[in-house]
């Protein structure tokens, strides 16, 4: 669904950071500043109230939150960056960059916009938008928040407990623009579906608006946020404040017209068009996260001495199961990076309710999130006993990557239902007749790759034929598997494109191996490989990690990151003298 490019002549270092070298730089040393620093004497309340000043210090710094929201490759950064560096403003910016500044930016004229968006720009209110319910979760379409007409604007209410907003960040006491999502009914009682409007949800006092019930939920460990549930009874919004993307007019009665049936079919897909730009942004900081745990994790493998035998005293970096699981790890977040980038390119000139936008980044985030878990969970567990300490920063990681599952939809049924379009949409392609290819043959990788995603959407076409509840359900395995396939052939054909790198070269090499080692099973059983391909594809797989290996320096060179940034103990050469700092330092604080 997505053409690819290349460009000649682009650096390691360009090919894993999307957008300018100078705007990351910057972010790098906003986002660590001391003054912002989590110690360990901070209760939720005061990390809580931290992130909030840290986010109105990054709007002062880096400028306009319109046009950091509008300007993708900037946007991304940010995401990234805070991931790494500053990961209780994960929730913030997702709310105040993307889901309320972006849609205040796109999806109304400018006049409407500009009384919200001056006090979005200098972070003198905060945004966030108001989608999930206890009743329907991220399936919004479902939502039973209405807004009904009063004869020159909107009156919002929550018609029942389920219907409640679970759970937008708004507990804390500052002054709030909201994007909130509701049903609008029209004069003549008819549902027109789930429509935006813009609401200050607190004054600049912090106290709630007339018509708005905040109660602030629990303490959450994984991640730090003032979670909320919110209910309206009669909360008022202005005449401007409908978000209509130009799609709709609703006149002094009442009444909405649609410009054109296309507009009408578009509705929906313009009101979340936001939710496809968040859905990109959290799946690029997770990726973030994997690379600085794997740059955290290899650094110290390769320092820390594992005593076997009073004789023999190997490197962790060359023990098996830390050195192929970590190495795999990285072959794996080095293709998503690139594929990644290559959907952030592709996004920033797209329409954000064309269908193939909206599939492309679904297929994206099943594909870069859950492997991203995956990865910082295996670089807690490989750091053992140090992993578990937020000085290593690994262990904070993990709350974002959970954090960031969560939001914007869940990545199995995204995964699920951009899968069911894709067969759709490769109906027709057949796959090829069954033969043997070879695995040591590059080529031949990219053919199995794409046999095996021919052969998936085949396999499909039985359960897409009927309507029925038992065959959307059966379709499910078959279209999780085929979105995992179908984003594994785009990414192994950028590394191919890629390769003139030898650490690209070395990492595409590790990623289909990998693969086809993973799916031995089926490429067997289809006839794709036989039992002396599959032995071979091992024995090539252990081959190419040594080879990675070699490659290792380079690749986390180009990486960005700065041990005096991230201050990890771990990083240090003298692992006993930098706690000890660390522990004094923190005595002193």
């Amino acid at each position: 669904m997505v053409t690819h490019g290349y460009e000649e002549g682009t650096s390691l270092a360009e090919l894993l950071r999307h957008g300018s070298l100078d705007f990351h730089d910057q972010l790098q040393k906003v986002l660590s500043n001391p003054h912002y620093a989590v110690t360990e004497k901070q209760s939720q309340e005061q990390r809580r109230e931290n992130a909030y000043a840290h986010l109105r210090y990054l709007v002062e710094e880096i400028g306009s939150t319109r046009a950091v929201a509008t300007e993708l490759p900037e946007l991304f950064a940010v995401f990234d960056w805070s991931a790494v560096l500053a990961t209780d403003l994960i929730p913030l910016i997702s709310g105040h960059y993307n889901l309320a500044s972006g849609s205040l930016a796109t999806l109304t004229d400018s006049d409407s916009a500009a009384p919200y968006l001056a006090d979005l720009d200098n972070a003198s209110s905060i945004g966030v938008m108001l989608l999930t319910e206890y009743g329907c979760g991220s399936n919004i379409g479902f939502m039973q928040t209405t807004a009904t007409w009063d004869g020159d604007g909107f009156v919002l209410n929550t018609p029942n407990p389920r219907a409640r907003k679970f759970m937008p960040s708004v507990g804390i006491p500052v002054s709030r623009v909201c994007v909130i999502g509701a049903r609008y009914i029209d004069a003549a009682g008819v549902d027109q579906g789930v429509h935006l409007f813009t609401a200050r949800l607190r004054d600049a006092n912090g106290d709630p608006a007339p018509g708005v019930t905040i109660t602030q939920l629990d303490h959450q460990p994984l991640v730090i946020m003032d979670n909320s549930v919110i209910s309206f009874d009669n909360l008022r919004v202005e005449r401007s404040a409908w978000l209509s993307n130009d799609l709709a007019t609703i006149d002094d009665r009442g009444v909405l017209t649609w410009r054109d049936e296309n507009s009408k079919k578009r509705s929906f897909a313009s009101a979340i068009s936001q939710l496809t730009v968040g859905r990109l942004a959290l799946s690029s900081c997770l990726n973030a996260t994997a690379r600085a745990s794997l740059y955290i994790a290899l650094r110290y493998a390769a320092k820390r001495v594992v005593p076997l035998t009073p004789v023999d005293a190997p490197l962790m970096a060359d023990i098996p199961h830390v050195r192929d699981t970590l190495l795999t790890d990285l072959a794996g977040t080095v293709a998503r990076t690139i594929y990644g980038n290559s959907i952030k390119t592709f996004l920033a000139g797209s329409d954000l309710t064309d269908r193939d936008t909206v599939v492309s980044v679904m297929l994206a985030k099943h594909f870069i999130q859950l492997h991203a878990l995956d990865t910082v969970t295996h670089c807690r567990i490989k750091m053992g006993a140090q992993g578990m300490f937020s000085a290593n920063r690994v262990a904070g990681y993990l709350g974002v990557c959970h954090a960031a599952i969560t939001g914007e939809g869940d990545c199995h049924v995204l995964g699920s239902v951009a899968g069911r379009v894709l067969a759709k949409h490769l109906a027709g392609k057949m796959p090829p007749e069954p033969g043997l290819l070879d695995p040591a043959d590059p080529a031949d990788r990219l053919g199995l790759l794409n046999a095996r995603t021919l052969t998936i959407v085949q396999e499909a076409q039985e359960h897409l034929a009927s309507p029925a509840l038992a065959d959307r359900l059966a379709v499910i395995p078959e279209a999780l598997d085929l979105a995992e396939a179908y984003c594994a052939e785009e990414a192994l054909q950028l590394l191919h494109q890629h390769a003139d790198h030898a650490e690209i070269a070395a990492v595409r090499d590790v990623f289909a191996l990998h693969y086809l080692n993973e799916h031995a099973a089926w490429y067997l059983t289809h006839g794709l490989l036989d039992v002396a391909g599959v032995q071979a594809a091992q024995r090539q797989f252990h081959s190419a990690i040594d080879t990675l290996a070699d490659n290792l320096p380079a690749l986390l060179d180009a990486f960005g990151l700065d041990d005096e940034i991230l201050d990890a103990p771990v990083l240090s050469d003298d692992l006993p003298g930098a706690w000890a700092t660390r522990c004094e330092d923190s005595r002193r604080r």
